[in-house]
């Protein structure tokens, strides 16, 4: 389902992860032991990217992979129109840009800040030369590529057999912290109809009616762009 893979990162800035920490926390290099860790951490380079800047652009040629120090990112893709498809919300602690480790294709999504970022990267040559010396580093790229597939099936079977609204509602529910028993929570971060639409898969017009539907039938409010689930959305609408 939808929910199941859209990442929420709320508004504050956490405090930068230490390098090393930041790599033993990611899938690709959770076995190394700690000297290797360090060691890695020694190659790695350090980058920082304002607020709405776009750090991978799809179709550019690059061979490095980015971990997230601290700030949050989308990863997007759009058509010829410029409809623009929101795939993920990215925060501390997560990656992107590995596939460029494992061939020399052009990116396939695009990456932008949402807010000022701190951006650990890993360039190809270091990766490789670090599957030479540990081996077992391969079957972790391995189980992270199976989950990569897995994340692909999710969005293929939600835009193909969920309508537009199952697929609002449960990405309201995602955001939506705590959600009480009753249904009651609330998205934190404001959103605008636009912003909903791009990550849901759909037209701001659609969104914007079934928002004001849910509004109507007091399911939800909207006060300044924050969204407060008042009760359980409905299964159907």
């Amino acid at each position: 389902m939808y929910a199941s893979y859209v990442y929420f990162h709320k508004a504050n800035i956490p405090k930068p992860m230490d390098t090393t920490d930041l790599l033993k926390n990611n899938e690709f290099f959770s076995n190394l032991d700690e000297s290797d860790l360090k060691s890695l951490a020694e190659k790695v380079s350090k980058r920082t990217y304002p607020k709405n800047t776009i750090v991978i652009n799809v179709g550019d040629d690059s061979s490095s992979m980015y971990l997230i120090e601290s700030g949050s990112l989308k990863v997007t893709v759009s058509n010829e129109d410029g409809k623009e498809l929101i795939l993920a919300i990215l925060k501390a602690g997560d990656c992107f840009g590995e596939l460029s480790l494992l061939d020399d294709k052009p990116r396939s999504a695009s990456v932008v800040a949402l807010e000022q970022c701190s951006l650990v990267v890993l360039h190809k040559a270091v990766f490789l030369q670090l599957l030479e010396q540990n081996p077992k580093v391969a079957m972790h790229v391995i189980r992270y590529l199976c989950l990569k597939i897995r994340f692909t099936n999710s969005i293929a079977q939600s835009l193909a057999l969920m309508d537009v609204y199952a697929r609002l509602r449960d990405y309201l529910y995602t955001l939506a912290t705590p959600v009480e028993e009753g249904g009651e929570g609330t998205v934190a971060i404001p959103l605008t109809h636009k912003e909903i639409a791009s990550r849901v898969g759909s037209g701001r017009e659609v969104i914007s009616r079934i928002l004001k539907q849910l509004e109507t039938g007091e399911y939800l409010a909207i006060d300044k762009k924050i969204i407060t689930l008042k009760k359980k959305l409905p299964n159907g609408f």
